[in-house]
């Protein structure tokens, strides 16, 4: 019995000690006291407070604090390791102090709870580590890929495509794109300008098409579009909006209209015609070489600057011709005689086709040739025709002339045959 009464009274004696002993002790507490923002956003900064308490009842002296850098997570703005100083007795009102630590979260980092981790010692002993999970999200991202076309003709309908792809780490939802053009030049028909897009997956894309004209009266030039996405995450209600622009050149080609005016005295004329919607600079026009036409003196001749619905008339010397357009050309065809004669068959079937060339340059700055075929009613000059019929004379009076003689020699023969026979006659009657 007095060893059992005696082991108890050991028991509280020790007992009594251990708690003394506690509460002379300084005792450590670290917890996160809150995180902004919650969750944290993948690629985004967030801030982290750290409470660090004293909860013993002696007090500790050169208290050190670091964050431990691990995925996803990266301290900025500071530095990892941070002095506290000296922590009070959980009594006084000096037992606590609150850390902040500014965190890079990295922009891969999937949606979930990720571990930080941080240590603290106090003068002379070691390190301890604690853990806390922190609440992270996926970024969500969404990218405007602007768009299959750079350029639209004025007046014309077109198709313009933007594709709106998904590169975050999460799905996005309840897209709204709009596009608009500040002066009115370039709008979309048969829809609006808006566009709805339920859902977008991680990575998935998706191509927006517009029918679009601009205004048949625009001046040529860069236009600016203004886009406008507007999305949702399936993470929290907040909507995001994505404001960016793009470029669009209106103008480009244009057309032309090549017509027989005229024919005389060698001189044929042509009248060239801007039907197109855009300007036209540095217009010339030219005749190429051809099987049933050639040009007397330049092939050539240089209009300047059309505007649509404008127009003007050249000239050149055309005459009709069997051969080749140059002499060097007429040598090239003597080595190929076949071939020539089957394109001058070809070329006589239509004999009345000019072919014209039409170079110019277009509003984006670019050198274009067009090709026309143009119907001429060809008349020769009055130095041909007089030549003509002048040969035509000769000829007529040469084979008048030899005619003649064909016939005064039948009539001498005639008459000689005659005196023959009455000189026999009376040579008979004599007898």
């Amino acid at each position: 019995m007095k060893k059992i009464l005696l082991s108890i009274v050991l028991f509280l004696v020790i007992l009594n000690a251990v708690h003394a002993v506690e509460y002379e002790s300084p005792v450590i507490k670290v917890t996160l006291l809150n995180q902004d923002p919650s969750p944290a956003r993948a690629g985004d900064t967030a801030e982290i407070r750290l409470r660090v308490e004293n909860t013993g009842g002696g007090t500790v002296e050169n208290l050190q604090v670091e964050f431990l850098q691990n995925y996803p997570f990266a301290v900025i703005d500071g530095p990892t390791l941070q002095n506290l100083g000296t922590l009070y007795a959980y009594q006084t009102a000096k037992n606590y102090i609150n850390t902040l630590y500014k965190l890079k979260i990295d922009k891969d980092a999937v949606k979930g709870k990720h571990e930080l981790k941080a240590r603290y010692r106090s003068k002379g002993s070691e390190w301890i580590t604690v853990t806390f999970n922190i609440d992270v999200t996926s970024k969500e991202f969404a990218q405007i890929i602007y768009v299959d076309k750079a350029k639209i003709e004025p007046g014309k309908e077109t198709e313009m495509k933007f594709t709106i792809t998904n590169i975050g780490s999460a799905p996005l939802q309840n897209m709204v794109f709009s596009w608009s053009e500040a002066d009115g030049v370039i709008l979309p028909v048969f829809s609006d300008d808006t566009k709805y897009i339920k859902y977008l997956d991680i990575g998935d894309s998706i191509e927006l098409k517009y029918t679009v004209i601009a205004d048949v009266n625009a001046q040529p030039g860069l236009y600016q579009l203004d886009l406008n996405l507007k999305y949702e995450s399936l993470t929290n209600t907040t909507s995001t909006v994505i404001k960016t622009k793009a470029g669009i050149f209106v103008g480009g080609e244009t057309d032309f209209d090549v017509v027989f005016s005229q024919s005389s005295q060698g001189q044929t004329s042509l009248s060239v015609a801007n039907t197109g919607n855009n300007p036209a600079q540095s217009v010339s026009v030219r005749i190429p070489e051809q099987l049933t036409f050639r040009v007397a003196g330049s092939n050539s001749a240089i209009i300047g600057n059309l505007d649509k619905g404008d127009y003007t008339v050249v000239s050149f010397q055309i005459t009709q011709s069997t051969g080749n357009f140059t002499g060097a050309s007429r040598q090239r065809q003597s080595s190929q005689n076949s071939q020539a004669s089957n394109l001058q068959n070809l070329a006589s079937a239509r004999n009345n086709n000019l072919r014209v060339v039409i170079d110019y340059t277009d509003t984006t700055g670019g050198r274009r040739s067009l090709e026309k075929n143009v119907s001429i009613q060809f008349r020769p000059d009055a130095a041909s025709q007089t030549s003509a019929n002048a040969g035509a004379s000769r000829q007529t009076s040469f084979f008048s002339s030899w005619i003649f003689y064909i016939i005064l020699i039948a009539i001498a023969g005639a008459g000689w045959h005659f005196r023959k026979k009455i000189i026999a006659v009376f040579s008979k009657s004599k007898k």
